[in-house]
């Protein structure tokens, strides 16, 4: 796999939109098998994550205590770390950490009666593409093979990845009870409750505005070149402890792929 452009985002990484999004230039070893940008499992088993991170109490622990205690072998295992990426993008996980999100609160613990049902439904339109295929499939029935087909194009998938993405697209309509009985698509509002990191944002006079605001101006982006087809940019506060800085060395270095140098040519 080659490494394309990755921003951070506060302390997480995303890929380049632009870069993610092209079509591979070479045969099928430029294709992923991942994606960071689409849920790998439905949208039940993140539910069914942050169900046990609530019933736990391990909102507060790190990461490897939560993988320990959902009995997976630890953060980096493949199973683990591909849910926590679906619950986050289906903000029901907050961006940092394992604290769920108000909107995960809705579903577990719903204080009214149309919370729950909105959550499920804020989960699925809160991701674009998830939102676009919704749209452009109201009434008609899903084909899995197609979608996958779609999505193997945009995001430069293997066949096997893509089918994974557009199986788990598929199933969370089906478990948030989008899907008619003969598998066509309902009609559902394109409106969504905008949720970042736990809590509302937008509006005026929204705390929560206030407070993305002022983290905002207190950050600064840096770009380190790597070549002339990939570099870095890192988000990050001002100020940054020395703890904070091993904290993000140690992270950056797990999710990213790390490859051994090529030895210089001899010629």
């Amino acid at each position: 796999m080659v490494l394309d452009d990755y921003v951070f985002i506060g302390n997480y990484l995303h890929m380049n939109e632009s870069k993610s999004q092209k079509q591979p230039s070479g045969g099928k070893s430029d294709l992923k098998d991942y994606t960071l940008e689409l849920p790998m499992f439905d949208l039940s088993e993140a539910i069914k994550l942050i169900t046990e991170i609530h019933e736990k109490a391990l909102e507060t622990a790190t990461m490897a205590n939560v993988a320990k205690k959902c009995g997976y072998a630890g953060p980096s295992s493949t199973p683990f770390y591909r849910r926590v990426v679906a619950s986050r993008l289906f903000k029901l996980l907050a961006q940092e950490g394992a604290n769920i999100t108000t909107q995960a609160l809705d579903y577990l613990k719903p204080a009214t009666e149309d919370a729950k049902a909105a959550a499920l439904k804020n989960s699925i339109l809160g991701i674009s593409v998830y939102d676009e295929l919704a749209q452009s499939h109201q009434g008609k029935r899903l084909n899995v093979e197609i979608i996958a087909n779609g999505l193997a194009r945009k995001f430069g998938l293997t066949q096997a990845a893509a089918t994974i993405c557009a199986k788990s697209f598929a199933s969370s309509l089906k478990f948030a009870g989008f899907l008619e009985e003969d598998g066509s698509l309902k009609r559902i509002s394109a409106s969504v409750i905008k949720e970042a990191s736990g809590g509302p944002e937008g509006g005026n006079g929204d705390p929560g505005s206030k407070e993305s605001a002022m983290r905002q101006a207190n950050q600064r982006s840096y770009t380190l070149v790597l070549d002339e087809r990939r570099s870095v940019v890192v988000t990050a506060p001002l100020n940054i402890k020395q703890s904070e800085l091993k904290r993000l060395q140690d992270w950056l270095a797990l999710q990213l792929l790390v490859v051994p140098d090529q030895p210089a040519s001899s010629g």
